[in-house]
């Protein structure tokens, strides 16, 4: 549930104010109102009443949180905004996260009236969606990604709990499995105050009294109040917290059975009631309670206990007597929302088992005639005694009415008695969009989970939340980019965590960039690390991993004989000499390592390098797919039994800089280097002889740290064992590396090529190790986060004494604890880590399910980050209006100014465009013209230099305009996709005062989307249908996130004198001059979505015109049809497609039209390119193709359908793959993520053809 009402910004402090018995409604005096621009002859007069329910910040809207430019915010609907802002505290409430729920989300809401004094025209369309209420549901289905039904419902004041009806209705139907219901209403900029109209529904002196015998009208207000609704069922199953259970609902219309229009009907209410009665299967008599619609007018309240009374009959001889109550006495009138406020309230009270006084009640109404009916009013704070049921009415002016029957939640799921849980700590998931708002949540978690923070105000004490509680509710919800993870035994050490949580984030600065997992490296450790059972807490908690160890384990049991239980089970009889055995140090350091890697792969965790410690080496060539995992296993299994099988030895560490302790060895001596690490080193030889250095002069005073071996590891005594490794692997089947490994042996990245050759690992194995050069190159390889698949953190240490490490920007996750250390908690709080990176699926292994007697509970929302998206000065002056209908809106207002939260903007003086060549100077006004257009484009009030683009809410083909005014008034014409990468206010400053964009493409045409690493054959992603290259951005930095090491390329228009290009043909030849500029030679990969997916098709079949190879197309949701050699204009649904498009485009409709809307040229280029297409013909290729198809709106045997189609278009094979998202959001966030894996996987299988 959420709500914000009046004197209640959120359902505990709406539960205090009905506790209280208190009203929300604001009176200022009339100096205050004058003082604040209101009209002194208007508010002295006589009937002139000075009181509204009001919601705080009813103006404040964090725009960015929902992707709105503060221009779009501003033209918005404030009703529109609110309800967002409500509607995601309701689905934190009820621990549902829309994007990752399994059914459908339905929306039913309405809206009051719109104020006529929104922000900016941003044209007809813009005004019509933003202004108009009809928009509400679809709004929000839109930007919370809610696939069931969404409708706006209109019924005046009966809207919200019409609403709830028809949600309930869709439920039960089948139609969506979760729904959002509720209502807002927001007054009109300005509006404080109304003028008292005798028998009117308005109160002469600004207090509403339900059933009183002074009642004498309502007070306007404000509110937004907002359900979650699930199948009872389904919530039980889900272990969702249920604060009550509709059980019956009805809806229907007076007629023309009243006096006017406007009166309430005694007949059309009672049948609404018996009909919601007949549905629940609920007799009046055993309902405890009825929240009525209670307006307290004279007239109407007595009509609707009329109505009642003919429902529910007479008092029976000691019957107790049904309590009635209504909440307008608390938060006056609140319109559309003033349904779903009585069943919130209603549903407070059935948890809770309290009733709550009526508000401004004392005596009652002689016109009730309560002595002679079943009813009473609550006049002050009582419990409820169990079972409890009660009902909500509410009735619309126009005579729609509607009425819920409801009962306490079952007794299965007792809140104050979850069930017993296993013991140990629970990982607290805290997210947010922006630091700040993290930090808020984070202290008022700490605060909530306090000794006092759980109790409600009034009513018995309930039990404190427990961390396991808390657990469940807050995985549950929406994830965000900034992110903390807390991983607590006990709510006094949680309350701890999250307080430093909160004071961490709140000094971040309000832009600063979420911490992110960045490229991964897998770091594997060498012999002697291995402890009794390492990995039992991974083998327990996580599937992968066990399914990864338990099949290296049993093929190592089935062809060697030896049992690697010790190392994961506590249980396993095995002493000091199993884990000192050579042969099982190794194979189990091989199965443990696997199996974390392929853990985390599963996870989607990807590494960009790999580096391995000695055998640690094998593991990580496993992991990279030059081996298959059995055949690592006898490999790993052979080069440990031929290293046993040689002349004992010793080897110890000895602290010192390596060259130092180099030079002191005796020259020729039979003592080496085995390992060079940071900052120590691993010395090995012969027993005695080593013994002998030792205790000479050469290393005294330097530390000495004896290796627990009895063998000379990487040395000379290691040939036989080289050879034997070398024999062995000559017949053992390798492939290249999949993924970046660092060498042993050089220090460097390895050779694909060489690390399939025996003679490699032979070398390996009598050569030193070159660990610290290793760690140099891995961290200059431009990993971020550093993963230690294996025991302990000798890897980790090692990198964190190399002199590049940086605490600040590295992270550091070990997925085993240290000696002493519980090793669930150790892998617990890496886990917890690795999600606070971004990996989501991190901890989904650990998560106890939420379930019948382990509900989730109510914790603070999402803390949004409001602002007035209008700026300063947007008060507005109003007088006498129309008179009050019954609607309960004032008669007329007073002008207030709008709250003011942000600076205004300094727009720059309109300047002519320059001509090319000679663009201003910053003395001439070149930053505040940068300025005014960076202002009007996004609509921002002000332009700083760390103010990003697209943080602001910007979009791609946003960019393209401010690209092309920047070009139009200064003469520079800039990259879009280049400003994308950097992309604030003070990079374009720079960029144009260089005369140059930053990192200005080398070749035109050409923008670099990655960098990706020297030597990598580039993917090259061709431009949208109006040129641009920007669509691909984030998909980009998907794919080097994941690990590839290609450059990404986009193919863009490059300024062209003779304008766009009239055929696919001719893009295809523009496009084809820059790309052999940026590659002269092949084999190449080529890319497109949409439109460029057909220019791509026609790009490949240029270059093998031309003999040159292209090894794969991969075709993103687009694809040319295969028309026998006619034009695509004569394919129907092309047709029909084509044309649709240019519809949406000229009208500014639809997802393409409201990205072209205000863009004249770019619609003029799209309108060209769909000619083109039109005219096409489509030739065959040899080449094979990969067709990423999106999966909303693909038909179940869509990929089936397209690879039959499409077939004969390519001599390669075509594959269809199915991928999340729709044609837009398939390129962005979260979707990006499951594109580039896929992308990334067909890309490995050609990674031999190394250009």
């Amino acid at each position: 549930m959420a709500c914000r009402l009046p004197g209640a910004e959120d359902v505990e402090r709406y539960w205090a104010l009905l506790g209280a018995g208190a009203d929300g409604i604001s009176r200022p005096a009339p100096d205050e109102l004058i003082a604040r621009g209101a009209d002194p002859a208007y508010v002295r007069r006589e009937n002139f009443v000075p009181a509204m329910g009001v919601i705080a910040g009813s103006r404040r809207f964090d725009h960015a949180y929902f992707s709105y430019s503060r221009a779009e915010a501003a033209a918005t609907d404030p009703q529109q905004r609110v309800f967002l802002e409500a509607a995601v505290t309701a689905f934190d409430d009820a621990g549902l996260d829309p994007t990752r729920f399994p059914g459908r989300v339905g929306v039913y809401a309405g809206a009051d009236r719109v104020g006529e004094h929104l922000g900016p025209d941003l044209g007809e369309l813009a005004r019509y969606i933003g202004r108009e209420k009809d928009f509400l549901a679809t709004r929000a289905a839109y930007k919370l990604g809610l696939r069931g039904p969404a409708l706006t419902v209109q019924t005046a004041c009966s809207t919200s709990l019409t609403a709830t009806h028809l949600a309930v209705r869709a439920l039960l139907g089948g139609e969506c499995d979760a729904a959002l219901a509720g209502g807002v209403t927001v007054m009109p900029d300005g509006e404080w105050g109304y003028l008292f109209e005798p028998g009117g529904i308005l109160s002469p002196d600004g207090r509403c009294r339900p059933f009183d015998e002074h009642a004498a009208g309502t007070v306007p207000s404000e509110g937004v109040a907002v359900v979650v609704l699930k199948r009872l069922a389904d919530a039980l199953r889900d272990g969702d917290r249920i604060a009550a259970v509709i059980t019956g609902s009805a809806v229907n219309n007076d007629g023309s059975d009243k006096m006017a229009f406007t009166a309430p009907s005694p007949a059309g209410q009672s049948e609404v009631i018996r009909a919601a009665q007949t549905v629940a299967g609920i007799d009046p008599a055993d309902l405890d309670y009825i929240e009525a619609h209670g307006t307290a007018t004279r007239l109407g309240d007595p009509v609707e206990v009329q109505a009642l009374t003919e429902v529910f009959g007479r008092p029976a001889p000691g019957r107790t007597r049904c309590a009635l109550g209504a909440v307008k006495g608390n938060i006056g009138h609140t319109g559309a929302a003033s349904g779903v406020a009585g069943l919130i309230k209603t549903a407070l009270m059935l948890e809770r088992g309290r009733l709550v006084p009526t508000a401004h009640y004392t005596r009652p109404n002689p016109l009730l005639e309560l002595d002679g009916s079943p009813f009473r009013i609550v006049d002050r704070a009582e419990p409820w005694q169990a079972p409890r049921a009660a009902a909500v009415s509410s009735f619309g002016v126009g005579g729609t009415n509607a009425h819920v029957v409801l009962t306490a939640a079952p007794r299965t799921t007792p809140r104050t008695t979850p069930r017993p849980v296993r013991p140990g700590p629970r990982p607290l998931l805290l997210s947010a969009a922006a630091p700040r708002a993290l930090g808020e949540l984070a202290g008022l978690l700490a605060d909530t989970l306090g000794p006092s923070g759980a109790q409600p105000a009034g009513g018995p004490a309930v039990a404190a939340p427990t961390v396991a509680q808390a657990s469940r509710t807050l995985a549950a919800r929406r994830r965000y980019k900034h992110r903390a993870a807390v991983v607590a035994g006990d709510t006094e050490q949680a309350v701890r965590l999250l307080r430093s949580v909160a004071g961490r984030e709140a000094g971040r600065d309000a832009g600063a960039r979420p911490r992110r997992l960045g490229k991964v490296a897998f770091l594997l450790p060498g012999q002697g690390t291995l402890r009794h059972a390492a990995g039992a807490a991974a083998h327990r908690a996580l599937p992968g991993f066990r399914t990864a160890f338990d099949t290296i384990a049993a093929h190592v049991r089935d062809a060697h004989g030896i049992d690697l239980t010790p190392a994961v089970d506590p249980g396993a009889g095995a002493g000091e000499d199993w884990f000192a055995d050579t042969v099982h140090q190794q194979l189990a350091l091989l199965a443990l390592g696997h199996a974390f890697g392929s853990q985390l792969k599963e996870w989607g965790v990807r590494p960009a390098a790999l580096l391995g410690h000695s055998v640690g080496e094998y593991t990580a060539a496993a992991l990279a797919g030059v081996w298959s995992p059995q055949d690592a296993a006898d490999v790993v299994h052979l080069r440990a039994r031929a290293m046993a099988d040689t002349e004992p030895g010793r080897m110890v560490g000895v602290t010192g800089d390596a060259r130092e302790i180099a030079a002191r060895l005796p020259a020729g001596g039979e003592v080496t280097v085995a390992v060079e690490g940071p900052g120590t080193v691993v010395l090995s030889g012969p027993g005695d002889s080593l013994t002998d250095l030792l205790a000479g002069p050469a290393l005294a005073g330097l530390p000495i740290t004896p290796v627990h071996t009895r063998r000379a590891f990487h040395s000379k005594a290691m040939e036989p064992a080289a050879e034997a490794v070398r024999t062995h692997l000559s017949s053992v089947p390798a492939r290249p590396p999949r993924l970046p490994l660092i060498s042993n042996t050089t220090g460097d990245r390895a050779d694909p090529d060489l690390v399939t050759r025996p003679d490699y690992w032979a070398t390996q194995l009598r050569s030193p190790v070159l660990l610290a050069r290793a760690m140099d190159s891995l961290l200059a390889a431009g990993c971020t986060t550093y993963v230690e698949l294996g025991p302990g953190s000798s890897m980790l240490g090692g990198l964190r004494r190399s002199a590049g490490w940086d605490a600040a920007a590295f992270t550091a996750v070990r997925l085993t604890g240290r000696p002493g250390e519980p090793a669930e908690d150790a892998l617990l709080a890496a886990l917890a880590t690795l999600w606070e990176l971004g990996a989501d699926r991190a901890l989904d292994d650990v998560l106890e399910p939420a379930g019948p007697g382990a509900e989730r509970i109510s914790l603070p929302g999402y803390r949004f980050q409001g602002e007035d998206p209008r700026g300063q000065g947007q008060g507005q002056r109003l007088s006498a209006g129309a008179e009050a209908g019954a609607s309960a809106r004032p008669a007329a207002a007073v002008a207030a100014p709008a709250p003011v939260s942000a600076p205004a903007p300094t727009p720059a003086p309109a300047s002519a465009p320059h001509a090319p060549g000679s663009p201003p100077g910053v003395g001439q006004g070149l930053r505040p013209l940068l300025a005014d257009l960076w202002c009007r484009t996004l609509g921002a009030p002000e332009a700083r230099d760390e103010d990003d683009f697209f943080v602001l809410g910007g979009e791609s083909l946003m960019a393209v305009g401010l690209m092309s005014a920047v070009r139009e008034r200064t003469g520079h014409a800039l990259s879009v996709t280049d400003f994308s990468r950097r992309s604030t206010f003070g990079d374009l400053v720079a960029a144009v005062t260089a005369g140059t964009a930053a990192e200005a493409p080398p070749v035109p045409g050409v923008a670099t989307l990655a960098e990706g690493r020297p030597g990598e054959r580039p993917l090259f992603l061709v431009s949208d249908a109006v040129g641009t290259a920007l669509p691909y951005r984030d998909l980009a930095a998907a794919l080097a996130a994941a690990g590839c090491g290609r450059p990404v390329l986009g193919l863009e228009d490059a300024d062209d004198p003779r304008g766009t290009p009239r055929t696919v043909a001719a893009l295809a030849a523009a496009h084809l001059t820059a790309l052999l500029r940026a590659r002269p030679e092949g084999p190449y990969t080529l890319g497109g979505w949409s439109y460029g997916a057909v220019v791509a098709h026609e790009l490949a079949r240029q270059l093998i015109r031309r003999g040159e190879r292209v090894d794969v197309l991969l075709c993103l949701d687009g694809f040319v049809p295969d028309t026998a050699g006619l034009p695509v204009g004569l394919a129907p649904d092309f047709l029909r497609a084509g044309l649709r498009h240019r519809a949406e485009a000229a009208l500014g409709v639809g997802p393409l039209g409201r990205r072209l809307r205000g863009e004249p040229e770019l619609r003029r280029r799209f309108a060209a390119r769909q000619t083109a297409l039109l005219r096409h013909r489509p030739r065959p290729l040899p080449c094979r193709a990969v067709l990423f198809a999106a999966a909303e709106g693909l038909a179940p045997d869509g990929p089936d359908r397209l690879r039959s189609r499409l077939a004969g278009l390519y001599g390669g094979g075509l594959r269809v793959e199915r991928v999340p998202g729709d044609h837009w959001s398939m390129l962005a966030p979260p979707h990006t993520g499951a594109l580039a894996a896929g992308l990334l996987a067909v890309l490995d299988e050609k990674r031999s053809d190394h250009g």
